[in-house]
């Protein structure tokens, strides 16, 4: 990593009147929207210059943009956030901003590396704590999104980059950064807060694939609402720490079944078809849902329950696997978490084979809701292993 070489007095300076500067090396970084990144070199020091593309940079809105960002983050002094160095003239490039150059991939890179659920919850408590340092600033990033997370190559760590200070009025969103934006400044009903950075982090930890353990979170960070989601960074990591440190499956409430069923009925039939279409289908006929809630008979296999005293079932220990890797390592987790639930609705329901039925489909709904991001291959097992425990438990109780 470099270092800010630039003191408090040239940076104050730089911030309204950029001074001429020259580098060697040049070699342009693909970026989307109106920015161009080019690595370069000054002396021996590897940097940065975030500059706007040829056809931007006459447009008096955008050299102001960047001026300010600068001006902005040129104080920020946090290892997550990348270092602004100076703000510059370059012949053949126009007015840049001189960052700190890091040697890693964005987010969306490191996630196509199959990291561990431990390993993911890591990055997010570092974007978090980042973003709680510039909130403390009084800064709000207003754009995060896995390409504006950087992790560095060697030990992993969170550089911050791209803070916004336009509006969606003065240059059109990409899907990209929509998906991410908190519904405030997509409309720009009121003015960004930090919470609109904890929107987006909730968004990314969907992405990331975490909503099995940490389905509370991401719901709070996501509120439509942002009375409704966490007030501060603080709040956020008191509660994805305390969750973090044990796994459980989403807890299924009245209001929460309520929903379920009618999201369920209404949307979920629809938009299963459409995201998934026939290969769905397919996965889900395979594990044959409605055999599964009937009162069928069929016999445990061996060496897969314990019966007590009474002769009643129960727990079943299934039989042992080899730990699953790679995209469907998540279940290494799920596993046992599902198979408890699962004990404790056939504990509860065991003697009405209706209500216990009923019970069922209400937990499937609303684990596959609240697992939404899984893709064909993820779903596909999630349905299997489901399927097959509750088939064991059925056959046990006749």
């Amino acid at each position: 990593m470099s270092e800010n070489k630039l003191s408090t007095n040239e940076q104050a300076q730089t911030a309204d009147a950029p001074v001429k500067a020259s580098y060697t090396e040049y070699k342009v970084i693909p970026s989307q929207g109106y920015c161009m990144i080019v690595k370069c070199r000054k002396g021996d020091q590897t940097v940065v210059l975030k500059t706007l593309k040829e056809e931007y940079r006459e447009r008096v809105l955008l050299r102001n943009a960047l001026k300010r960002e600068f001006k902005q983050c040129q104080r920020l002094n946090h290892s997550g956030i990348v270092r602004y160095q100076g703000l510059v003239e370059v012949d053949g490039y126009g007015l840049c901003i001189e960052e700190e150059y890091v040697e890693g991939r964005t987010l969306q890179a490191y996630l196509k590396e199959n990291h561990t659920d431990d390993e993911k919850v890591g990055i997010v408590n570092q974007i978090a704590d980042a973003l709680r340092y510039a909130h403390q600033q009084g800064i709000t990033h207003r754009n995060i999104k896995p390409s504006n997370v950087l992790i560095t190559k060697q030990g992993d760590y969170v550089k911050l980059i791209d803070f916004s200070v336009l509006s969606p009025e003065d240059v059109k969103p990409t899907a990209d950064t929509t998906r991410f934006m908190a519904p405030e400044l997509k409309d720009q009903t009121m003015a960004a807060d930090g919470t609109a950075d904890i929107y987006s982090l909730g968004t990314i930890m969907k992405v990331m694939g975490l909503t099995l353990a940490y389905s509370e979170v991401i719901k709070r960070c996501c509120a439509f609402k942002r009375s409704d989601r966490y007030n501060n960074i603080d709040e956020l990591f008191g509660d994805l720490n305390h969750e973090g440190s044990s796994f459980s499956m989403p807890k299924i409430g009245k209001g929460t079944v309520v929903l379920g069923l009618i999201i369920a009925v209404i949307v979920g039939v629809g938009a299963l078809l459409y995201n998934y279409g026939g290969a769905l289908v397919d996965q889900v006929g395979k594990i044959d849902v409605s055999s599964v809630f009937k009162s069928d008979a069929e016999t445990a296999p061996e060496d897969t329950m314990r019966v007590n005293v009474a002769g009643q079932a129960d727990s079943l220990s299934t039989e042992a696997e080899a730990p699953a890797t790679g995209k469907l390592a998540f279940m290494n987790k799920m596993k046992p978490a599902l198979y408890k639930d699962l004990d404790d609705i056939f504990e509860k329901n065991s003697t009405d084979r209706a209500r216990l039925t009923k019970a069922i489909k209400t937990y499937y709904r609303g684990l596959i809701h609240a697992n939404d991001t899984l893709d064909n291959e993820q779903r596909a097992e999630v349905d299997r292993v489901f399927g097959d425990y509750v088939k064991q438990k059925k056959a046990a109780l006749n």
